[in-house]
């Protein structure tokens, strides 16, 4: 793998974490409402709870964002500085385990160490589910990854 390839896929992977972080809060926080950031520590049932909750939601938003134009930016320059296209499969592998990552970390840090939240309000009955979900993710993308490695680097 060259270093353009590597920076690529390192890109890649960190918009895929920034990218599943953002429709995170976007789909499960804001429109399904089945959690909020910190809807653990400060109930969304009282005004203060809710608006503590939803800011924090928004600066969520933001950081996703900015870990997203960081890997879109890595993926850019590696793109740019490649003497040839880097191979599809093995960016769209990483964002994948991107994605898969961030719904780990989220799991893991979020639900289970810091329990700041769960995956449905005040109830931990479905993070088990969730970490499986993300596991698979991430095995998913190991798989699209390691077919872009064996068609040879072209990604096609």
């Amino acid at each position: 793998m060259t270093d353009d390839v590597r920076r690529g896929v390192i890109g890649a992977g960190v918009l895929g974490f920034g990218f599943s972080a953002l429709i995170d809060v976007v789909v499960l926080h804001l429109i399904l409402r089945l959690h909020h950031l910190v809807s653990n520590r400060y109930p969304v049932s009282t005004v203060p709870g809710l608006r503590t909750n939803v800011l924090a939601d928004g600066l969520f938003s933001l950081g996703a964002i900015l870990v997203m134009g960081v890997g879109a930016g890595l993926l850019w320059r590696a793109e740019r500085r490649a003497d040839r296209p880097l191979p599809v499969r093995s960016l769209a592998g990483a964002a994948i385990i991107g994605i898969g990552g961030f719904d780990l970390f989220d799991v893991v840090v979020n639900h289970a160490l810091l329990g700041v939240h769960h995956a449905t309000h005040g109830s931990g009955y479905y993070d088990p589910h969730w970490f499986v979900v993300s596991v698979l993710i991430v095995v998913a993308g190991v798989l699209v990854y390691r077919g872009g490695d064996r068609a040879g680097g072209s990604g096609a």
